[in-house]
């Protein structure tokens, strides 16, 4: 009966590690993605604020400058709603697999507890 116990617990230990260590895969690949579309709207930004600077002095004048400006402010508030678009795909994403996650776990959780449970009834 130790020895059935002793086994029980060193495999729900291994399926706990498992777990947190897939919760550490999901977390990574979540914050990679999050982080490369930041990288890429903040380069974006930064752009656009060059082409602002260049067009202030290239401009043939103040209609010249406005449309310009309009122009920039358009496509800077598209990449904006782009952005937040993306930003709730890869929540949506995450929050899909984080339950899938906690499904297979609690799954997982419960047979072995019936396990455990008809184990201890065997030995009484």
């Amino acid at each position: 009966m130790q020895k059935q116990m002793i086994e029980m617990f060193e495999k729900s230990t291994e399926t706990a590690m498992e777990s947190v260590r897939k919760i550490g895969e999901l977390n990574q690949r979540t914050f990679d993605k999050m982080f490369q579309q930041q990288a890429e709207l903040a380069a974006f930004f930064m752009d656009a604020s060059a082409r602002s600077m260049e067009l202030m002095t290239k401009a043939k004048g103040y209609q010249d400058l406005m449309a310009g400006q309009t122009a920039l402010m358009r496509e800077c508030g598209e990449r904006g709603i782009s952005a937040v678009r993306t930003s709730i795909d890869f929540a949506n994403e995450s929050s899909t697999e984080y339950s899938k996650l906690a499904q297979e776990s609690f799954k997982v959780a419960q047979e072995q507890a019936a396990q455990a449970t008809s184990s201890l009834q065997a030995n009484v």
